[in-house]
């Protein structure tokens, strides 16, 4: 049998080990559904267990629960390490967002989805919705279930650790942009790809928001007029931040860099910015 739901109608959480950002050390992979079902972010490198997913895939089939797909949230490997063995030995699709598909020429990406489709649904008839949410990754997804006002929200939020926006595959603005859009869903919780569920969604929801405004705004204040390179602003960006912190720190400057960029309040030159007069 199945443990019971985990938070909502629908929705089972097993965290296993994988190649996460530390202080994490596992990655959430959430059933979705209990009448039409997604496993959510297949990314367990170690055998033993797949074993455990393939397993809870099996029993959910034994209830009479039809499993459809494996479900991408993003591209990152600690999402998605285990799609292709899984793919095979459950003879399941995989189901992305087109930018992650693009992202992953190794996995076959066999449907791509797009904002507002309905991937899951549960036994009361009502369905789990994909959102579009970029920024973090480009073709980044979460499961929104009105009914319940739940979200499976992947990397938008963590339970554990912190959220990275790379300037390599990230965009702050675009992330600032998606949590907006989560927020206006009125979620009562978010069931994170890392860390337990977090309940006050909207009170999470906004301080992730304000956060990131309020380094930016740190940034800002603390790039001078004259060019600079990034590894000498951050001690007065992230003077707050352990320095064991500082080398993903430097890379979330970056992109803020590059947002207070596109609004036209700093400039840039090679690899040295400087603040606009």
């Amino acid at each position: 049998m199945l443990e019971p739901f985990i938070e909502s109608p629908g929705l089972w959480r097993v965290p296993l080990p994988t190649p996460t950002l530390p202080p994490a050390t596992t990655t959430n992979h959430y059933l979705v559904g209990d009448r039409r079902a997604v496993l959510v972010d297949p990314s367990a490198p170690a055998r033993s267990s797949q074993d455990q997913l393939v397993a809870l895939v099996n029993t959910a089939r034994e209830q009479g629960i039809e499993v459809v797909a494996l479900f991408l949230t993003h591209h990152h490997r600690d999402h998605v390490g285990a799609a292709q063995s899984l793919r095979v030995r459950l003879g399941l699709p995989v189901w992305a967002h087109a930018h992650t598909a693009a992202l992953l020429p190794e996995i076959p990406v066999d449907r791509t989805i797009n904002d507002g489709a309905c991937v899951a649904e549960n036994a009361d008839g009502t369905t789990w919705q994909a959102v579009h949410t970029p920024g973090h990754a480009p073709g980044h997804l979460v499961l929104w279930h009105e009914a319940t006002a739940m979200l499976v929200a992947g990397d938008m939020v963590a339970g554990e650790g912190t959220i990275l926006v790379d300037p390599q595959d990230g965009h702050m603005g675009d992330y600032l942009a998606s949590l907006e859009k989560m927020a206006r869903l009125h979620p009562h919780g978010l069931a994170p790809a890392h860390g337990q569920v977090l309940h006050e969604a909207l009170a999470v929801l906004t301080h992730y928001r304000m956060h990131r405004l309020a380094r930016e705004h740190k940034v800002l204040e603390s790039l001078p007029q004259e060019w600079t390179a990034p590894d000498v602003l951050l001690p007065a960006a992230y003077g707050d931040v352990s320095r064991l912190a500082w080398p993903i720190a430097l890379r979330s400057m970056q992109s803020h860099l590059i947002h207070l960029q596109e609004l036209g309040r700093v400039e840039r030159n090679g690899d040295v910015w400087r603040r606009r007069n």
